[in-house]
């Protein structure tokens, strides 16, 4: 009976051990589940934070995951009851969440009614919801939460993921999330980048960062100030993260192209090519070949674009940095094609509107140049220094196309940007002659050929501009430089005979003129400053008292300006060279009719001259003191009216021949006066139109980060079952074996009956 007794009770013990062993291993099995959970939300969350999805591929994560489903399955088996289905649920829907199947799990999440719920679980509902695209669900779900910071950083981003910024701000002003580890601010900052507050948003991800030196803060912030212009500050926030991060070591290295630091950049390209990994080896070959072509080492830039393009086919900055290699080739119709292709993918890609432009500039299209150019005015950033030559490139587009005013500003932007752009001062220079500024226009000329000595029409067009301010001296050998360069310059060559004229060099002026207007007789000027000549030598026949010879120049000089007047009737000045014919000739009313048909104050001056031959003394003042209110400075009105004044132009006349290029008058037009007297003639040369073939080394198309992402808190939490307080342990039942005993008289019965204990 004892023994029986103590069975008994060693039974009750046992069952309550096994009761009590049961309920601590289910503790076990759940708080393991948390403990990987709680390992792989922050690798979960840092996919997020970092844009990077392989994360959840990778093996250490996977390995972990597995875990968790093992060690869940497990404590599901041994605890579920069926009052546990709504934790079952969610625990199976974060499971799915970790996996990245994100709307199974939202999926199974709202099959539940958890209107009466815990907040936990919907709160876990509405991260499902948040990562599903559910922006609305997910901020009804949020505002019931039991942990303030995380909900409502998340239902910032909730907005901020749909778009609704002015709402976003709106809730962050009321706002706040302490102890988000700096994403509250980072978002508040994202939302102002997409609203175009590019200063508020670095404000705000500084912020961020004085909470957390993030690697996606350092880029985002890099990325604004890169487009703010900031690219200094940039670079420091890109090289700070370069060595963690082989996203940013990319950026870093496109940071300091963008400062022109070609080598340094290649540098940094190169750096990671050497490190083994795979995922931005197309972009660091195109940036090599970016950082060649900045170098100006065209073929080794079009090696690596080729390398480049095996990887990274057809996108924009490819395309755009190969077609500016062909650009600086000039070859323009291969260039156009690659832009004009990069546009019909992508009508927004505004460096390759530059480089189309640039394109139809080398074919000579400058309306369609200046089309492209208007589309790509956000790109021409006044204060890039490696956009001088564009700015030239647009501004002859418009200097061909007759728009002075445009012209000028840009070839004056390309001077800013870069004072030793000989181009722009000589295209400056054009715009001023057009205007008849020649003071400005020489003086632009000048500088331009400081830096550029080997382009014939600016030496030709610099000499015109001599001419016209009577230096002969200095033109000389401006002319010769220009002639030396290429024989074949027509306005060299006639501005050449012109100052050999001056110079007294008669026959050589003569004999040099008389081939060019043999192989150019369509040409007035020439034909003008022929008869200059023609009557120069006459006026020296006369002094020698060789009249028919000078009579024969005289009618010589007479059929020049005729000729030039056939030619271009419009050059009423002609008539004043033709004047000074008649003079000689003694036809005093058809001379007189001459100057009058350009009455100027050249015609005037030599008016006065007529007259003071004639003995007209007072008409002749009144036409030379007309003369000199024109020009009080002109240095031939004075010497003349001085002359006029003292009556002693003949004593005047050895004396002043004699005198330097600085003296009041013109040395051959007192040397062959016939008078003492100055007669001017006008002289005609034409200025060359410039062009330049462009020196096309475009603004690098240097790779933009639209790498524009929120970064939520995804705090999942399983839910343990409950604790069932009647929990009892099954008992195995023992079959036993019995014999059998037949009594004789009884009926059959099988087993020991056993008595009743009280």
């Amino acid at each position: 009976m004892v023994q029986k007794i103590h069975t008994l009770a060693l039974s009750g013990m046992l069952l309550l051990f096994m009761l009590l062993t049961s309920v601590i291993a289910c503790a076990q099995d759940f708080n393991e589940c948390q403990r990987i959970v709680k390992e792989l939300l922050p690798v979960f969350n840092r996919s997020f934070e970092e844009n990077d999805p392989s994360l959840l591929r990778d093996e250490t994560y996977q390995r972990e995951l597995r875990k968790l489903k093992a060690a869940y399955t497990l404590y599901n088996k041994e605890n579920f009851q069926p009052s546990d289905s709504v934790q079952k649920m969610n625990n199976e829907a974060v499971l799915l969440a970790l996996s990245g199947n994100y709307p199974k799990a939202l999926h199974i999440m709202q099959e539940l009614g958890l209107d009466t719920q815990n907040p936990q679980l919907k709160y876990n509902r509405g991260l499902f919801a948040l990562l599903s695209g559910k922006y609305a669900n997910a901020r009804n779900d949020f505002s019931e939460a039991p942990n303030g910071t995380q909900a409502k950083l998340n239902t910032l981003v909730a907005y901020a993921k749909e778009k609704n910024y002015p709402e976003a701000l709106r809730f962050a002003g009321s706002n706040s999330a302490k102890n988000s580890a700096g994403k509250w601010n980072f978002n508040i900052g994202l939302v102002h980048k997409s609203e175009g507050r590019l200063p508020e948003a670095a404000d705000e991800i500084t912020a961020a960062i004085r909470q957390k030196d993030e690697m996606a803060y350092r880029l985002q912030r890099g990325d604004i100030l890169m487009r703010n212009g900031n690219e200094k500050r940039a670079v420091k926030d890109f090289e700070k993260v370069s060595r963690k991060h082989p996203k940013a070591q990319i950026r870093y290295a496109n940071a300091l192209l963008s400062l022109n630091q070609f080598g340094a950049a290649k540098a940094v390209f190169e750096m990671y090519l050497e490190s083994g990994d795979k995922t931005f080896r197309g972009d660091a070959f195109l940036g090599i070949a970016h950082s060649y072509y900045g170098l100006q080492q065209i073929s080794e830039a079009q090696r690596f674009y080729r390398l480049a393009a095996t990887l990274k086919r057809e996108t924009p900055a490819l395309q755009t940095g190969i077609a500016n290699t062909y650009l600086s080739k000039h070859e323009y119709q291969t260039a156009f094609a690659y832009f004009d292709r990069v546009i019909k993918k992508d009508s927004t890609y505004l460096p390759a509107y530059l480089g189309r432009a640039v394109a139809y500039y080398g074919q000579k299209k400058y309306e369609l140049a200046l089309q492209d150019f208007k589309k790509a005015e956000k790109v021409l950033d006044v204060n890039n220094k490696f956009l001088a030559d564009v700015f030239v490139t647009k501004a002859f587009s418009e200097y061909y196309l007759k728009k002075p005013a445009e012209a000028q500003k840009d070839f004056l932007t390309a001077i800013r940007l870069d004072p030793t752009r000989y181009e722009a001062l000589a295209g400056l220079s054009g715009i001023m002659i057009d205007q008849k500024r020649f003071p400005e226009a020489g003086q632009y000329m000048a500088k331009a050929l400081m830096y550029e000595k080997n382009y014939d029409r600016m030496w030709s067009n610099y000499g015109n501009l001599l001419l016209h301010f009577d230096m002969y001296k200095k033109a000389y050998q401006v002319f010769k430089n220009a002639i030396a360069l290429n024989p074949a310059n027509i306005n060299a060559q006639n501005g050449w005979g012109v100052v050999m004229l001056e110079n007294d060099q008669l026959d050589r002026s003569m004999a040099l003129f008389d081939s060019l207007i043999k192989e150019n007789p369509e040409l007035p000027f020439l034909h003008n400053n022929h008869g200059i000549v023609q009557a120069y030598i006459g006026n020296r026949h006369e002094q020698r008292h060789q009249v028919d010879e000078a009579n024969a120049r005289y009618d010589g000089s007479f059929q020049d300006f005729k000729k030039a007047m056939a030619a271009a009737p419009s050059r009423k000045f002609y008539n004043v060279n033709q004047g000074n014919v008649y003079r000689y000739q003694e036809k005093y009313d058809e001379a007189r009719q001459s100057y009058q048909n350009y009455q100027d104050k050249s015609a005037l001056n030599n008016t006065a001259v007529l007259y003071a031959g004639q003995e007209r003394i007072k008409d002749a003042k009144y036409y030379l003191g007309i003369a000199i209110q024109i020009d009080s400075m002109h240095r031939v009105f004075q010497y003349n009216m001085t002359i006029l004044a003292k009556g002693k132009q003949k004593e005047m006349m050895k004396l002043v021949a004699s005198a330097d290029e600085n003296s009041p008058f013109s040395d051959i037009g007192i040397k062959y006066s016939r008078d003492g007297f100055v007669t001017i003639y006008l002289y005609d040369y034409e200025y060359d139109v410039l062009s330049f073939p462009g020196r096309h080394y475009m603004p690098l198309p240097v790779a933009e980060y639209n790498e524009d992402y929120f970064i939520p808190d995804y705090d999942f939490k399983l839910v343990p079952y409950e604790k069932k307080k009647n929990k009892t342990v099954k008992k195995k039942k023992v079959r036993y074996k019995s014999q059998k005993v037949k009594l004789p008289g009884s009926r059959a019965r099988s087993g020991t009956r056993c008595p009743v204990l009280f």
